[in-house]
């Protein structure tokens, strides 16, 4: 086989050529401490790469989720805290209107102090997360959840609970619902909570159910026995209005005020001249019981019997009141349960990102030792084949003709 000059130029460049890109390779890999360059330097690397690096985004977008969860909680439960020192105030001016010694003034003041309370309760329910959003409408966070009426608030807001996802099988409440926590008190297991009046004499049992919903208030009625024992009337409490003037009393039979058909009954005695009844909304919030308060204790007491109302009042105000707060620590012990757990899946989370953190440095990160030795081995090969190469190129017959 004859070699011509050409050949052997041809593959010594090549082959220095070949050294020269080995190096420069091996120069990258030291320079961004990468073994893998390319897909074509490790196929089955880097297809387990990318794999684990996605799972390593999705573990870092939940470690986000995680701190956003905690920071809306975090202020959901300051807030459910201030509400929970509210209504634990409040309670103690209830306490404080039960005093037998206090006069119409004195209650009075007690009643614009309520008033304030009831103010800045409606504050805090309406809180927002600092970005907008109201904590306590669901999925309406751009709708403030409450506003005030004349007979204590309406709920604008929705019974939905909107969820965040914190692990991969994992998702946990953001937001709470407002009806939930300030609403839900409930007065009666029926519709209406009819109650008679602590003075009554007669023993009337009344029941009041609902004739068209559409016509409903949601206001609280008073029905009043007169003198003689054979008429009624209602008066709406909330506004003060007459809405059934005197009517004729049948026993069993229906009355009819506002949406709501009432009938009292003569079992197990006729009820008496004078008796009364009350009926609120079987359900209300805990505005509605402030208002209630409010106006009982605006209400001048002059005699006996309006004694016993106010006392009535106040039990229902204070009993309400419990409901209340029984709702507020509920959601805030469902707080703490979430930021809890959001602390177990953060530590998770950690050693998560520290494994597949560590799984990629296994396939990608360049052993610096073998690069360096590699590194020195083909610089040593790229110059013997150099060296090789000009002896070689010299091999020519015009030499020793010279």
């Amino acid at each position: 086989m004859r070699i011509s000059t050409n050949t052997i130029f041809a593959s010594s460049t090549n082959k220095m050529s070949d050294l020269q890109v080995g190096i420069n390779k091996t120069q990258q890999q030291i320079s961004s401490g990468r073994r893998v360059l390319t897909p074509e330097d490790d196929p089955i690397g880097s297809a387990r790469a990318l794999v684990i690096q996605q799972a390593d985004s999705m573990n870092e977008q939940f470690a986000t989720n995680r701190k956003n969860i905690t920071n809306s909680l975090s202020i959901t439960d300051g807030v459910l805290g201030n509400v929970t020192d509210t209504l634990n105030s409040i309670k103690s001016l209830i306490v404080k209107a039960g005093g037998g010694v206090l006069t119409d003034s004195d209650r009075a003041s007690i009643a614009t102090e309520l008033k304030g309370n009831l103010d800045h309760l409606m504050g805090l329910a309406n809180s927002t997360d600092g970005t907008g959003g109201y904590l306590f409408s669901g999925y309406a966070t751009t709708t403030s959840p409450f506003t005030k009426t004349i007979n204590g608030a309406d709920y604008n807001g929705d019974q939905g609970q909107r969820y965040l996802q914190v692990d991969s099988a994992r998702q946990l409440p953001l937001t709470m619902s407002g009806d939930q926590i300030f609403g839900n008190i409930r007065t009666a297991a029926t519709t209406f909570n009819v109650q008679p009046n602590p003075s009554n004499i007669g023993q009337g049992v009344a029941t009041a159910t609902i004739a068209n919903a559409s016509a409903l208030t949601g206001h609280n009625y008073e029905l009043n026995f007169d003198v003689t024992g054979t008429q009624v009337s209602v008066v709406n409490k909330t506004t003060g209005a007459t809405v059934l003037p005197a009517t004729p009393y049948v026993s069993g039979g229906t009355i009819s005020f506002d949406g709501i058909d009432m009938s009292i009954t003569s079992s197990p005695a006729a009820p008496a001249p004078g008796d009364k009844f009350s009926i609120q909304p079987g359900n209300q919030n805990i505005f509605e019981t402030l208002t209630d308060l409010v106006n009982a204790l605006s209400t001048p007491v002059n005699t006996v019997a309006g004694k016993k109302d106010l006392t009535a009042a106040l039990q229902q105000a204070n009993g309400n009141l419990d409901k209340s707060l029984n709702n507020v620590l509920t959601a805030r012990g469902q707080i703490g349960v979430s930021l809890k757990e959001v602390e177990s899946l953060d530590s998770e989370g950690d050693a998560k990102g520290l494994a597949f953190k560590q799984s990629l440095s296994e396939i990608q990160d360049v052993d610096y030792v073998k690069a360096i030795s590699d590194l020195t081995q083909q610089q040593f090969v790229l110059q013997a084949a150099q060296q090789s190469f000009v002896k070689t190129a010299n091999l020519s017959l015009f030499s020793y003709i010279n």
